[in-house]
């Protein structure tokens, strides 16, 4: 356990700000909250959020394989030989993968024509080509033991009826999902060189009663969702770092401790409020109040040598970039905004935050939320915040609050008043529903 030695809050002062924090969203609205709904900012400081350039609740048009750009690839998932049971997960988890990916059109198994039983696991080449698939996979699935023998291959029809992709794997029967997700994560690599995100987790926070928040993890393709035991009923800003899910948590002496899930021994304590924490580059930011502010604390992963990053005002949402830079939200300006290593990159909009880094095929970017209106959407931004580098993910559809980004940075994560969690590619299209869970401060492991 690290300590952070600050002078006590005054407990009258250290009371209402617990209860802002309740009764907020997140800590980031708590920093914000004694600002007015429309805060001014300084003449000519901003200017008005761009628009979509294309609708963005539609199918991809686009994408880039092998260096070059060409429709949505066509994929067939027709059932495995083998057992049934098997075969259905396997061909539901590789199609939606495929769906989420925004690299792959589904084809539907209503449309195959090729004789499945002579083909076995090969395929005619011009069977499928009649139907339009460019990719088939296939497979077979046997128990061996107590744990299941799945083989898996994916067909380029152009390429002939020789696999390109072969995959094995023996695993028990709840780990069938964890395989698919491997092979299709495969799938990707070999078309663009880079594997894909399948299989991992996000992890956010969620209202479960009144005055309380619990931390939730769901799959990124929307399943398993699970809530995660926390020492505390007001359990805030879960960050995934070293060995699990970090969060911050209210304590009966009203402080607020950085605790790691699974262990009930604060990581860093602190003697007034700890709101928010972020990993990456071997590197922890911490959110703390003291005094009425909030700064950001940068230190070791396991909270050691942390000293102040930020001076004054309300600094909150900590992310940290892969080559260590600190994006954060800062009302220093006026309006809360997002900077990076103390300079401020968004420019367009009155009230910007969430940041998080998306490491983007085409560049990193920074994802974050802002207000238009009475809504949010998301939008990104170039780490070197020119202005013209800003653009719009989501638009007329509700709000759209908390982005993610995926480590392989081809896919976003947000919540929206649609429903639910949805997942688009990175410009924002092909958006889908993954789950309807709702809450707030969303991460995605491992980026």
């Amino acid at each position: 356990m690290t300590d952070l030695v600050f002078l006590n809050l005054p407990k009258k002062r250290t009371l209402s700000f617990m209860a802002a924090a309740v009764a907020g969203s997140s800590f980031l609205f708590v920093a914000v909250a004694d600002l007015p709904a429309h805060a001014q900012q300084p003449a000519g400081a901003s200017s008005s959020l761009p628009t979509v350039s294309q609708p963005t609740g539609g199918t991809v048009t686009t994408i880039t394989v092998s260096g070059g750009n060409r429709s949505l690839f066509k994929i067939a998932v027709p059932p495995l030989v083998g057992e049934r049971d098997t075969s259905n997960t396997v061909v539901d988890v590789a199609s939606k993968d495929f769906t989420l990916s925004s690299i792959f059109q589904v084809l539907d198994p209503k449309s195959f024509t090729a004789n499945l039983g002579a083909e076995g696991t090969g395929i005619d080449p011009a069977s499928w080509r009649n139907i339009g698939a460019e990719g088939v996979v296939k497979g077979t699935s046997a128990m061996r033991g107590s744990t299941v023998h799945l083989e898996l291959r994916l067909f380029v029809v152009s390429r002939g009826a020789e696999a390109v992709l072969k995959k094995e794997y023996d695993v028990p029967a709840s780990g069938v999902r964890g395989a698919v997700h491997q092979f299709c994560n495969e799938v990707v690599k070999w078309f663009t060189g880079t594997a894909g995100s399948f299989g991992t987790r996000l992890v956010f926070s969620a209202t479960t009663g009144r005055g309380q928040k619990g931390i939730f993890s769901v799959d990124s393709d929307g399943n398993g969702l699970s809530r995660l035991q926390t020492v505390s009923n007001v359990a805030l800003a879960p960050a995934v770092g070293p060995g699990g899910v970090y969060y911050s948590a209210g304590m009966p002496d009203g402080t607020y401790q950085l605790f790691k899930v699974g262990s009930s021994t604060p990581v860093v304590k602190n003697p007034g409020l700890i709101f928010g924490v972020g990993f990456g580059a071997g590197k922890m930011a911490l959110v703390v109040s003291n005094s009425g502010q909030s700064d950001i604390f940068l230190g070791g992963p396991d909270g050691s040598g942390l000293s102040k990053a930020t001076q004054g005002g309300l600094n909150t949402h900590p992310a940290i970039g892969p080559g260590g830079q600190l994006a954060y939200v800062s009302n220093q300006g006026g309006n809360p905004q997002i900077y990076v290593d103390g300079k401020r990159v968004s420019w367009r909009g009155t009230y910007n935050m969430a940041p998080v880094w998306c490491n983007d095929p085409e560049g990193v970017r920074i994802l974050f939320m802002g207000r238009d209106g009475a809504t949010w959407d998301i939008f990104s931004v170039d780490p070197s915040g020119s202005p013209s580098s800003m653009k719009r993910l989501t638009q007329d559809q509700g709000s759209n609050m908390y982005p993610a980004c995926s480590p392989d940075g081809r896919q976003v994560a947000f919540f929206s008043t649609r429903g639910g969690l949805y997942l688009s590619n990175n410009q924002g299209m092909n958006q889908q529903r993954i789950s309807t869970a709702n809450g707030e401060s969303l991460r995605w492991e491992g980026n």
